[in-house]
C-alpha cells in the first residue's frame, strides 16, 4: 500500500505558492497530500491542525519568518523535513537553520525540476529510516524485561478496575513509571491486524518489541509514555504530554489538546511504517484524556470502538469522540459507560479471551478456529458433564455479550428468542448445540458485516454531500477528515475502497460538472464561476478546466453559444 505523504508549501509570495502547489498536485509518481500557506502564521496555524512530513517554505517572510517557523515545526513535529527556499544573499541568515537535522535548503533561482528532485530525495531520505533492519537492532537494545513484567502486571491490574491499587507518586517512582499520578492519562489501544506466519517464539518476540520500539520512537519526542501488551496481542499505551513537567499549568487544557493533535498525526506515520517496513497493519483506538481511577472504564470504552468502527480489511485509527454527524456511532453499539457491571471488564482464560477479541473484530476465520477447538468439551459427552456445561456457557455468555452490546437482540430473534441460547436443555444432545451455536456465529458475522459496509457507506454519503455543499471553500483532506473524526489518510483508503476512486478525483470532477452548469446558465462570469467551485486565482482555473475537459472556460463559453448547447468533452 503507497504511502501517503503530506506537504506544506509556504511563501508570502502567493503566485510562488499557488504554482508549487499546482506543481506538486498534478505530481504522480509519489503520492503527495499538498497544503499551502501565504505566510508564516498560516503554516503555524496548520501545524497545530495536523502532521506535515514535508514543509517547503520562504526563509524571508514578514512576522513570521522561515526561521521562527522551524521552531514551531521542531516542537510540534520532530521528525517533519523542513526545505528552506532562500536567495544567494542569505547564506548568513539561514546559517543557523541548517544546523538543526532534517533541515535543507535550494535557492530560489533553481528551476522547478529541481525542487520535485529534492522533495522526491527527502522522502526516500525519509523511508530509509524506516527499515526493518534498523528497527530489529533498536529494539534489541532497549529490552528491560524485568521492568516491564512489574509495570505490567500493575497496569494490567488497574485496566481491570482493581480497587486495591494504590495510585500515587510514590508508587510510580517504585515501579519506575514516567507519568504523573495526579494528571489526567491519555490511553491507546493498539491491535496487530495482520501477523506474519509461522514466526518462532523468538521472532514473534523480536517482531512485536519492533512495533513497541517504533511507537516509543515517534512518541517519545513529545510525550512521555509506557507500553504494555496483554495476552491478544494488543498494546495499550499510558502517555501524558512532555510539557507537563514545567512549572506553569496555567493552561494545562492546551497542553493536552496540542498532545492530542501530535497523537493523531502520528499515529498515521507509524501505521505507514508498519505497512511499508514491517509488512503489516496496525489499528488504534484513542482515548480523551481521563483520570486515573477512570482508566478501566476508557479501556473498556476503546475496545469497543475499535471492534465496532468503520473499516474492512485495512487498519483503522479510530477516535473517542461522538462523530454526530455521521449518524449511529460506535458509542451507540456499546453499554451504557455509566453501567458499572457493563464497564467491569471480565477476567477469561487466554482461549477465551482471544476468542472474545475474534468476534469483536470481526476476524471470522480466526474465530471459527477458536471456537472448533471451545467446543471440543462438549464432544462425545453426556448432557450432564459438569466440564461441557461450563464449555458451552462460557462460549453462550460470551456470544450474548456481543449480541447485547451490539444491538442485535432484536435481528437475531429467530435465533435466541425464548433465550434459546442460555438453555441447554433445548438440545437433544452437545452436538445439536454445537451446530446452534455456528449457525448463531454465522448470522452474527452476516449482520457485523452489514452493519460495517453500512456506517462506511453513510460516511462516504457525508463526505460527499458536504463536498456538494461547500465546493468554494478549502476542502483539504485534513478539513474533510475533520468533519467525520477520522485521520486523513484513513479517509482517503476507506474512500477509495468503497468507490473505487481517489477522493481528490472525485472532487475535480464535482467541481467541474458545477463549473459547467454555471458557465452554461449565460449569467455569469468565468472569474464568478471559478471563485465558486474553489478557485481564487483565474489562471489556476483556466489550467484546472482545460485538463478536465480540453478546452479553456472562454473555448468551452464560445462552443456552449455557437452550438446552443454543452459540447461534447
Amino acid at each position: 500500500m503507497t504511502v501517503i505523504y503530506r506537504l506544506l508549501i509556504v511563501d508570502d509570495e502567493e503566485i510562488i505558492v499557488n504554482g508549487l502547489y499546482e506543481i506538486f498536485s498534478s505530481i504522480h509518481t509519489f503520492e503527495l497530500d499538498v497544503y499551502k500557506a501565504y505566510s508564516g502564521d498560516e503554516a503555524i496555524e496548520w501545524l497545530n491542525r495536523t502532521r506535515f512530513d514535508i514543509v517547503l517554505t520562504d526563509i524571508r517572510m514578514p512576522e513570521t519568518d522561515g526561521i521562527r517557523l522551524l521552531d514551531e515545526i521542531i516542537k510540534n513535529w520532530p521528525q517533519c523535513r523542513v526545505i528552506f527556499l532562500t536567495g544567494h544573499n542569505e547564506f548568513e541568515y539561514v546559517y543557523k537553520a541548517i544546523q538543526h537535522k532534517n533541515v535543507s535548503y535550494l535557492l530560489k533561482t533553481e528551476d522547478p525540476e529541481r525542487v520535485v528532485n529534492e522533495v522526491e530525495n527527502t522522502i526516500k531520505d525519509i523511508e530509509k529510516g524506516i527499515k526493518i533492519e534498523n528497527l530489529i537492532q533498536k529494539a534489541k537494545e532497549q529490552m528491560d524485561m524485568i521492568q516491564d513484567l512489574y509495570q505490567k502486571d500493575y497496569l494490567t491490574h488497574l485496566l481491570h478496575k482493581d480497587t486495591s491499587l494504590e495510585i500515587s507518586k510514590a508508587q510510580f517512582e517504585q515501579l519506575s513509571i514516567p507519568l504523573y499520578a495526579d494528571k489526567p492519562i491519555i490511553l491507546l489501544l493498539g491491535y496487530v491486524d495482520t501477523i506474519p506466519a509461522d514466526l518462532s517464539y523468538w521472532e514473534k518476540v523480536q517482531f512485536f518489541n519492533s512495533i513497541r520500539f517504533l511507537l516509543n520512537q515517534n512518541l517519545n519526542a513529545r510525550t512521555r509514555n509506557i507500553t504494555i501488551m496483554d495476552d491478544a496481542y494488543r498494546f495499550i499505551l499510558f502517555i501524558q504530554p512532555n510539557e507537563l513537567c514545567m512549572d506553569n499549568q496555567s493552561n494545562e487544557g492546551d497542553t493536552y489538546q496540542r498532545a492530542f493533535s501530535f497523537l493523531k498525526g502520528t499515529l498515521e506515520v507509524i501505521q505507514a511504517i508498519c505497512r511499508e517496513s514491517l509488512s503489516t497493519s496496525i489499528s488504534f483506538a484513542l482515548g480523551e484524556p481521563c483520570p486515573w481511577d477512570g482508566v478501566a472504564q476508557k479501556y473498556y470504552s476503546l475496545c469497543q470502538l475499535l471492534s465496532f468502527f468503520i473499516g474492512c480489511g485495512m487498519e483503522k485509527l479510530i477516535i473517542d469522540n461522538d462523530p454526530s454527524r455521521v449518524g449511529e456511532t460506535a458509542r451507540a453499539a456499546g453499554s451504557d459507560p455509566k453501567d458499572e457491571n457493563d464497564v467491569c471488564v471480565p477476567m477469561h482464560p487466554k482461549e477465551m479471551n482471544a476468542f472474545e477479541l475474534y468476534l469483536e473484530s470481526g476476524q471470522k476465520e480466526k474465530y471459527f478456529g477458536a471456537l472448533s477447538e471451545l467446543v471440543k468439551p462438549l464432544k462425545g459427552n453426556g448432557k450432564d458433564n459438569s466440564m461441557a456445561v461450563l464449555a458451552y456457557y462460557k462460549i453462550a455468555m460470551c456470544m450474548l455479550s456481543y449480541i447485547h452490546r451490539s444491538k442485535l437482540s432484536e435481528k437475531l430473534s429467530f435465533y435466541i428468542g425464548n433465550n434459546q441460547l442460555m438453555q441447554t436443555n433445548a438440545y437433544q444432545s452437545w452436538e445439536e448445540a454445537i451446530d446452534y451455536l455456528y449457525r448463531l456465529s454465522d448470522e452474527i458475522f452476516k449482520h457485523q458485516c452489514e452493519a460495517e459496509k453500512s456506517r462506511a457507506d453513510d460516511t462516504i454519503m457525508y463526505i460527499q454531500e458536504f463536498i456538494a455543499g461547500h465546493l468554494s471553500e478549502n476542502l483539504s483532506l485534513v478539513r474533510l477528515a475533520e468533519q467525520v473524526y477520522l485521520n486523513p489518510s484513513y479517509l482517503s483508503r476507506l474512500y477509495k475502497q468503497v468507490t473505487g476512486m481517489n477522493l481528490s478525483t472525485y472532487i475535480d470532477h464535482i467541481r467541474i460538472e458545477k463549473a459547467k452548469d454555471l458557465l452554461n446558465s449565460n449569467d455569469i462570469k468565468i472569474y464568478e464561476a471559478a471563485q465558486s467551485v474553489g478557485y481564487d486565482n483565474p489562471g489556476s482555473f483556466t489550467r484546472f478546466f482545460r485538463n478536465m475537459t480540453g478546452l479553456s472556460p472562454q473555448e468551452y463559453l464560445d462552443s456552449v453559444r455557437s452550438l446552443g448547447g454543452e459540447p461534447h468533452d
